[in-house]
């Protein structure tokens, strides 16, 4: 997201983020895990209750919780995509059970190294099924806004929506996100581009 100041910069990006949060848990809160969330030229991240997991309440008995974190830089930029950007550099988003082990899970994290720098899906063992060493395995998928998080948590795991206007809420912050990524589909197509994208 653009702005004309880095803190504006970082605001646009939070503010939706913090809205459909808002969905689920209209305490949730989302916390720069820096003092000073919007410095450029360094790595922050981007928790919910400070890195608690978020409470689901769901039609059953059964609990959940999200967690999510962002990391993001806030750098110089030309254009509409300016003069300041926040730049997504990963992303982890779980469904977890009531013990706090992960249901499903979404990753990407280029910068971390490792041979699986593109968006992809973990199974948790909080499944609640024996699935050997499926938990393990890092299965491609393109890249997931945290609004899909939300949406299979109302749709698929029968979390109960704390908005009536959810639908919309949750549309309208996608658009946003999916008008200002910079790359769409499983993964880049060049590696130097993997870290490249607003928010």
């Amino acid at each position: 997201m653009a702005g004309q100041t880095p803190y504006e910069a970082f605001d646009n990006f939070r503010s939706p983020l913090q809205k459909a949060l808002s969905v689920i848990n209209r305490d949730a809160h989302l916390w720069a895990l820096s003092t000073n969330g919007y410095s450029p030229g360094q790595e922050h991240a981007l928790v919910p209750n400070a890195g608690e997991a978020v409470e689901i309440t769901t039609a059953s008995t059964r609990r959940m919780g999200l967690s999510s974190l962002f990391t993001y830089h806030i750098e110089r930029a030309e254009g509409e995509r300016g003069p300041w950007k926040v730049r997504t550099t990963a992303y982890f988003h779980a469904l977890e059970d009531e013990t706090s082990q992960e249901i499903i899970a979404y990753h990407w994290h280029p910068s971390l190294g490792s041979d699986f720098n593109f968006p992809h899906l973990h199974i948790g063992t909080g499944i609640g099924a024996g699935l050997g060493e499926i938990h393990k395995y890092h299965i491609p998928t393109g890249r997931v806004a945290l609004e899909d998080v939300l949406r299979l948590a109302i749709i698929e795991f029968g979390a109960t929506p704390q908005r009536e206007d959810w639908v919309d809420v949750l549309s309208e912050g996608q658009a946003a996100y999916e008008e200002w990524r910079s790359w769409h589909g499983s993964r880049p197509q060049r590696a130097q581009d993997a870290g490249d994208e607003p928010a």
